[in-house]
């Protein structure tokens, strides 16, 4: 075999390696396109589903206290809310737009225990977690895994966390009231903490005045 003729098989061969990876990787993304797709559709129908569940709760707070499906399907919606961010970026409008409206949610199901605390003489633990995904704030993910794991010693507890530069009338009328300027800034039952709040610090905020730990009663 020539030199000229190894050549040509050895470019071919590469041509064809190039092709195959073209191929290959368009049918990932047009794969993961479809997926993200899918996505969005069942984000969309879980969110019309908790917009019902909310009426419906809230029709009979007292005696719907202890449901707990709205508090799961706001996990759900915000897991996958967490997969179309990290897929399409933090800036895709799709992504923004579902994260507004996931965050009205998040205040919807917050202002219902407020109520039923006052109504209903429950008392709940309350955190709204305001954070930046903007490069601007080093602490943030930290403080997103110390709030995670106090979610998963107490369950009870109850953590709302919002994106603090989105453009929302509701959400602008909650940093004023609450002060929020900068992120991160943790607010538990009612307290302003700007700043990175370690757990310890979370934990002595919640056990406050109380005898135990945490209640969700």
């Amino acid at each position: 075999m020539t030199a000229w003729v190894k050549y040509v098989a050895a470019f071919s061969i590469t041509t064809l390696v190039f092709i195959a990876g073209i191929f290959l990787g368009n049918v990932i993304s047009s794969g993961k396109l479809q997926t993200i797709d899918v996505l969005q559709q069942d984000i969309a129908v879980r969110t019309i589903g908790s917009e019902l569940q909310y009426v419906l709760l809230a029709e009979h707070p007292c005696e719907n206290i202890h449901a707990n499906e709205l508090s799961q399907e706001l996990f759900e919606i915000g897991s996958k809310l967490a997969y179309m961010e990290e897929s399409l970026g933090t800036h895709d409008a799709d992504v923004l737009n579902l994260k507004r409206y996931y965050s009205l949610l998040e205040i919807r199901h917050w202002l219902f225990l407020k109520k039923a605390q006052r109504e209903c003489n429950a008392e709940y633990d309350l955190i709204l977690y305001f954070y930046s995904n903007e490069g601007d704030c080093e602490t943030c993910k930290q403080q997103g895994y110390v709030l995670n794991t106090i979610h998963r010693k107490y369950p009870a507890v109850n953590i709302y966390s919002f994106d603090i530069n989105l453009d929302d009338p509701v959400l602008m009328t909650i940093k004023r009231m609450y002060n929020v300027t900068s992120p991160p800034t943790v607010i538990i039952n009612n307290k302003t903490m700007a700043g990175f709040v370690d757990k310890e610090q979370v934990e002595e905020e919640l056990f406050k005045g109380k005898n135990s730990g945490p209640k969700n009663k």
